[in-house]
């Protein structure tokens, strides 16, 4: 069920950053005041810079499957939703 109509922004979501806690990647699920949304979002922290994938609309009681996976060897991510 959709929430009520707002100017809340509310997202949940999980996400992974490196040792030096200075880089997320994340996908999320925000709800925008009057419908939910999906993106893949990447947060740097310093210096500060953000960057959101292409934002897909989608229905309250869909089903989201995501995977983040950190591959060490090569100190890259794989993210796919």
């Amino acid at each position: 069920e959709d929430a009520k109509s707002s100017r809340a922004f509310y997202s949940p979501w999980f996400g992974m950053d490196p040792d030096d806690n200075l880089n997320l990647i994340q996908p999320v699920n925000p709800w925008g005041g009057s419908s939910w949304s999906m993106y893949t979002e990447y947060f740097q922290w310093s210096p500060t810079s953000n960057s959101n994938s292409r934002s897909y609309s989608v229905l309250a009681g869909q089903t989201l499957q995501g995977l983040l996976e950190y591959n060490e060897e090569n100190d890259e991510y794989l993210l796919s939703q």
